[in-house]
């Protein structure tokens, strides 16, 4: 495993979801990023179950995400 190797966590179908759990992994100090939302935003259009909205993050914290997102009351039902 690459200390700096960033990898796709989850895949969302919806923008707001995407954007609730990236800002929550944020705030607990996990370095993260969303592609795709863009296209999903400006492209009504857009069939986001595609290629969907990709939550990024480096592969070395996938385990301590794991962990905050099992124990976070504030994402039951994401």
């Amino acid at each position: 495993m690459t200390e700096d190797k960033i990898v796709v966590y989850k895949t969302f179908e919806n923008p707001m979801e995407a954007n609730i759990v990236k800002s929550r992994l944020l705030d607990a100090g996990f370095e993260c990023f969303l592609t795709g939302e863009n296209a999903a935003l400006v492209y009504p259009v857009f069939d986001t179950s595609i290629s969907g909205i990709q939550l990024h993050v480096f592969e070395r914290d996938v385990d301590a995400i794991n962990q905050f997102l099992i124990e976070d009351d504030a994402l039951d039902g994401v």
